[in-house]
């Protein structure tokens, strides 16, 4: 099964495809306006089109066989890489990944290389490349424990919104986790009405591997071999620890990666500011050992 996804180009074929890749409980269309404006900007004369992807078990991307792991969520992205260009041409240069989807970028960056479709660009968008100590994720897991409390259904998607509010969850993240809301079942029927259309169990399986799976040696590794890697930070978010905010400088400053902060911007960079966003990801990273010009 091809992880479901949509594609954006300009009025002329796409030469190189940059994959965007969401968070936990995210789906495609959370990065489809600012995909646009990164095209308008990006595709002059590399000729760049994006491909927005639903991970597994998010979107229309469910019932995926597998483990529930970062790795699995990575693999599945060679299977759409090689469906994207048998259909359309040219090839996937790059990946970029926000929070969850980040972790999976990395990943398959690493995969996509065993498989002889290494990328040009490595973009992780303030996500962590190293484990977490337990508890880090408190505001997820409470997002989690009033999902996991909510009745199976509702009359509408406004009910929902009410409901994820009234638990304690702030309206913005209530309005989110609406976009996941789906009709439960016909019109009229004793199974009629909305419900969460993600299965929770296998959702918190993604995340409990996310936070314990160390890709900091897959990164350098892409790094060594070529690839310009970024790692993009929003100012006032935390998802990335303090002692892995110093591994990063520290690569930044031997030149391996690229280290960009964005201001005015929490963990929601793409939302928070997106011009600051934009204007980091108008050209590749500007580090990486031993890079050079991809001539493919």
């Amino acid at each position: 099964m091809i992880l479901a996804h949509e594609l954006l180009t300009s009025d002329r074929a796409a030469a190189r495809w940059m994959v965007f890749l969401h968070g936990i409980l995210g789906r495609r269309a959370n990065w489809r306006s600012f995909a646009r404006k990164w095209l308008r900007q990006r595709d002059t004369d590399e000729r760049w089109g994006a491909v927005l992807v639903d991970l597994r078990d998010h979107g229309e991307s469910l019932g995926l066989e597998g483990e529930r792991t970062v790795a699995a969520a990575g693999a599945d992205l060679i299977p759409l890489a090689e469906a994207v260009v048998a259909e359309h041409g040219g090839r996937v240069a790059g990946l970029l990944g926000h929070s969850f989807g980040g972790k999976v970028a990395i990943s398959a960056a690493a995969q996509l290389r065993g498989v002889g479709r290494e990328v040009d660009e490595l973009w992780v968008i303030d996500a962590p490349p190293g484990p977490l100590e337990q508890g880090r994720e408190r505001v997820t897991d409470e997002v989690f424990a009033v999902l996991a409390e909510l009745p199976p259904r509702f009359d509408s998607r406004d009910h929902f919104i009410d409901a994820v509010v009234a638990a304690g969850i702030s309206r913005r993240v209530a309005l989110w986790l609406a976009t996941n809301v789906v009709e439960a079942g016909a019109k009229g029927s004793d199974k009629g009405g909305w419900r969460f259309g993600l299965e929770l169990d296998r959702v918190t399986a993604l995340l409990r591997d996310f936070g314990a799976v160390d890709l900091w040696p897959a990164l350098e590794a892409e790094s060594d071999a070529g690839v310009g890697v970024g790692l993009v930070l929003g100012a006032r978010s935390d998802a990335v620890p303090a002692s892995q905010r110093a591994r990063a400088e520290l690569l930044a400053a031997a030149g391996r990666i690229e280290l960009a902060i964005v201001p005015d911007a929490g963990h929601w960079v793409h939302v928070e500011n997106q011009a600051g966003l934009l204007e980091i990801l108008a050209r590749p990273p500007r580090a990486s050992a031993g890079r050079t010009p991809s001539a493919r």
